[in-house]
């Protein structure tokens, strides 16, 4: 039986959002960006990874759609 490595999509799709977030300084709603004005590829490939880190306060999103990270 081989062994298959499989990446965690997941946990890399969350640290490259967060870093993209970062570097774009979206720290607050009037600083917030849509995730396709900081450099992600393909960056509404994931929704329920974007969906947790909302739902586990990580990141917020403004009613017209951009993003922000929580300093809390």
């Amino acid at each position: 039986m081989a062994f298959v490595f499989a990446p965690p999509v997941g946990l890399i799709k969350k640290k490259r959002v967060i870093r993209a977030l970062m570097k774009a300084n979206a720290y607050s709603e009037s600083s917030a960006r849509r995730l396709d004005e900081i450099e992600l590829f393909n960056p509404y490939s994931f929704p329920l990874v974007t969906a947790r880190m909302i739902r586990r306060h990580v990141i917020s999103v403004t009613d017209d759609g951009r993003y922000y990270i929580n300093r809390t």
